[in-house]
């Protein structure tokens, strides 16, 4: 099963940031290969895709050390709508398509 944060500003410079990562619940291996990605709401009413984390290999939990990163540093800090998708691949185990999302407002602008 995903997890994933809200999109926020980093905390380190003026940058949109999410983080992805994995519970094992009733899967059998513990490895899954995750990635998420970070995208911004355009004027044109879509969403843009702006930043993607590498894919990693980890063990389930979360924390700062089983977990991706997006980030994408802002050209402005108008209030601007966020989604944060995560897409995990258990290793060895058949799972759904779906890349669950979190959706929050950001003081950052890329477009």
């Amino acid at each position: 099963m995903s997890g994933r944060d809200n999109p926020h500003r980093s905390g380190t410079g003026v940058a949109a940031s999410g983080h992805g990562w994995w519970k094992k619940g009733n899967c059998s291996n513990d490895r899954a290969k995750v990635f998420n990605c970070l995208y911004e709401w355009f004027t044109d009413n879509t969403w843009r895709q702006k930043a993607c984390s590498d894919t990693k290999t980890l063990k389930p939990g979360g924390g700062s050390t089983h977990r991706t990163a997006a980030r994408r540093d802002c050209r402005g800090t108008q209030r601007t709508s966020w989604r944060n998708h995560v897409e995990v691949d258990v290793i060895g185990e058949i799972d759904t398509g779906e890349k669950p999302m979190n959706q929050a407002e950001v003081n950052c602008r890329v477009y």
